[in-house]
């Protein structure tokens, strides 16, 4: 396959993945080019078929490393601080409140330590099979579904941690 035709196939899926897995939205952009650079310089080293495989280890590697240098860069914020950070500019209804759903999954998603946040995106939002999860992080199928499970128990207790306090505050969502 040709960078090109992998390029086109790939990035809206590498573009969601590393958002999923906490990229900033300002370095989104950055971060995804930089999966394809990587692409292009180890084209003759992806196996015919594992194109998707390839890209999503890649895309995990950058990921830690670009969460590594935001926590290095500044503290992240506490839920009672989102509200101050929220884009405060007028816009259409659905659009806010899709905005502020993706805070919330964000939110939710980094409060998950980051294996098991890894294996949670891959199953549940980008609908990978957990045994493919289980050669891309280059771990036992085992494991995998042990973090899977896990991460599903505290995606749940996180969630209903988060959506109290948002109903105590007055909160919608």
């Amino acid at each position: 396959m040709d960078l090109r035709a992998l390029f086109e196939k790939h990035y809206a899926s590498m573009w969601r993945l590393l958002r999923r897995l906490g990229v900033r939205s300002d370095q989104v952009d950055d971060a995804t080019q930089e999966v394809f650079w990587v692409a292009a310089r180890r084209l003759s080293d992806i196996e015919p078929g594992r194109d998707h495989s390839f890209l999503y280890g890649v895309a995990l590697r950058i990921a830690a490393s670009e969460l590594r240098r935001q926590k290095a860069a500044m503290p992240l914020a506490g839920l009672e601080q989102i509200p101050l950070l929220a884009d405060q500019c007028p816009s259409p209804e659905e659009q806010l409140s899709e905005r502020q759903a993706r805070e919330v999954l964000d939110d939710v998603l980094n409060r998950l330590p980051v294996d098991l946040r890894t294996v949670f995106v891959l199953h549940e939002l980008e609908g990978l099979e957990v045994r493919q999860i289980a050669e891309i992080e280059g771990i036992p199928v085992g494991t995998a579904s042990s973090r899977l499970r896990r991460a599903r128990g505290e995606f749940s207790a996180v969630a209903r941690r988060v959506r109290g306090g948002l109903v105590a505050r007055g909160g919608d969502r």
